[in-house]
């Protein structure tokens, strides 16, 4: 298919499908892995998938493209994928497919009910968990899913958790149990244009194991974002970029002394993505984190936030001071090549460059290079993926990150990549889709951090997950996990041997 018959589908898709409310898929859901695999056989090529979460309708739009260009043969290359996900969405799918065809207001009081229980033996690492610790000893966690949609404008969303932690910060007779929001907000639709505010994730970048700005390594922001919930064909020539989508928003973060930053200080995040070409996708992404309830320090006005924004010096001890960050990626898909080299069916290359605020142009560079082979040596289902990240960029090991007063963390966790500043990390993983009711991974992680200190800290985890689908609305997840740590916490010849071992089982309703 050439560019202008790309571009012509895509449109008669986006603008068939009428404007519907809809609440987000979170950026952990295995929908992601399942869309990846879509677009490498080409059965979806209107899909922006570096920007995260998507909405339940724009999941629905996206199942329908495949399902159409997939066609009804039997002998479909993703045929049973498109069952499992044609069930999950059959509702987005309907209404995808034949506007108005939905509800328009429904309530769910129980969507979903799950119950998590893991126990470490030793401060095993947990990454990329909304935020959520686990600590040495026995750990739980139980919660439920609630989702509505009022008159196809509003919809909501609320996760509420309880959680234990049989030694919290993994200190002897620290039992704690609190309970809290996950996540929850609401959501304000018009045409293509979505207002939400509450609590949720982000992941930006096309990162499979991290991302150098956001995802989902701390808990949820308190926000308010700005979106186009569907790729939008810019207007006159600029419609040669492809499909278009944007983020924008605004997030007050924590007082949590473990964070470094002034309480009530603000992030501002702006993402823009888009798709030039059917196996090409291209971001750029940006944060600034300043304000807060810093003495000395005077409120900010509006001119002083425009200043924050577009100017790129360091004002130390001035109230317009801040920490930003900027990245672009870029992600390409090669189908059909075992037509070549029986080595996997299609390959998945990206990459992503960002550098800190110092400089013109910005320095500090930091870097993710990422690949994934799906269909391995033609094995259906079959997903081989590889990443490296680089955050010790030489002009400034230690720079990414931190900051004497808005270091880039939210209740004490980094909000980029989970491997922190000054660090690297190697992830090798291999995921594979038997059937419908039974999947499993296996991978490997090496993260180093203190890169330019004399006693580098050096983690091998090695671990298994499996996933079992009981019935329709039955799901069970197995995790095991074995880490060696040494020079822990950079002091040397310092050494843990750490197990994981982690179940959870999900009702779906």
């Amino acid at each position: 298919m050439n560019k202008i018959q790309y571009l012509v589908i895509f449109t008669i898709i986006v603008f068939a499908t009428a404007a519907n409310a809809s609440v987000n898929i979170s950026p952990g859901s295995s929908f992601y892995e399942d869309l990846d695999v879509l677009v490498s056989k080409g059965v979806i090529e209107s899909s922006l998938s570096s920007t995260k979460p998507f909405t339940r309708a724009e999941a629905g739009r996206l199942v329908a493209e495949a399902i159409t260009r997939a066609g009804t043969e039997e002998s479909s290359p993703c045929e049973a994928l498109l069952e499992t996900l044609s069930k999950e969405y059959k509702d987005e799918i309907a209404e995808a497919v034949e506007p108005g065809s939905g509800p328009g207001t429904f309530i769910k009081p129980l969507e979903s009910f799950s119950v998590v229980y893991n126990y470490l033996n030793g401060p095993c690492s947990v990454f990329n968990n909304e935020g959520i610790a686990y600590y040495d000893g026995h750990n739980a966690m139980a919660g439920f899913e609630s989702r509505g949609e009022l008159w196809n404008v509003f919809s909501f969303y609320v996760q509420p958790v309880v959680l234990y932690n049989q030694r919290l910060d993994n200190v002897d007779g620290n039992d704690d149990t609190v309970v809290r929001l996950q996540k929850g907000y609401v959501k304000f639709h018009a045409g293509n244009f979505e207002i939400e505010a509450g609590r949720d994730s982000l992941w930006w970048g096309p990162g499979y194991h991290g991302s150098l700005l956001l995802s989902n390594n701390a808990r949820p922001f308190d926000m308010i974002k700005l979106s186009n919930p569907r790729g939008t064909l810019l207007p006159w020539i600029l419609s040669s970029l492809g499909p278009f989508r944007y983020n924008l928003f605004l997030a007050e973060l924590d007082g949590d002394p473990q964070s470094g930053h002034p309480p009530d200080s603000k992030l501002l995040g702006a993402r823009i993505d888009l798709k030039p070409h059917p196996l090409m996708e291209f971001g750029m992404s940006y944060l600034a984190h300043f304000g807060g309830d810093r003495p000395g320090i005077d409120s900010l006005g509006f001119s002083d936030y425009v200043d924050i924004i577009l100017s790129n010096e360091c004002r130390d001890g001035d109230r317009r001071d801040s920490n930003k960050e900027f990245a672009v990626d870029v992600a390409v898909t090669i189908p059909h090549v075992d037509r070549f080299l029986p080595v996997a069916e299609s390959v998945k290359l990206y990459a992503e460059w960002g550098a800190e605020d110092a400089g013109y142009p910005p320095d500090k560079r930091a870097y993710i290079l990422g690949m994934a082979l799906y269909d391995f040596f033609t094995i259906d289902g079959l997903t081989v993926r590889a990443e490296y990240a680089d955050i010790s960029p030489e002009s400034g090991a230690g720079s990414w990150y931190t900051h004497s007063f808005w270091p880039m963390e939210y209740y004490g966790n980094v909000f980029g990549h989970h491997a922190g500043s000054d660090s690297d990390d190697i992830f090798l993983g291999l995921s594979h889709r038997l059937t419908d009711c039974f999947s499993y991974e296996i991978g490997f992680d090496r993260e180093r951090s203190g890169l330019s200190l004399a006693d580098t800290q050096e983690k091998h985890q090695y671990f298994l997950k499996a996933g079992f689908k009981m019935s329709e609305l039955l799901r069970f997840t197995l995790r095991y996990a074995y880490e060696t740590i040494d020079n822990y916490e950079n002091i040397k010849d310092q050494r843990q041997r750490n197990h994981f071992l982690g179940t959870e089982i999900t009702w779906d309703f």
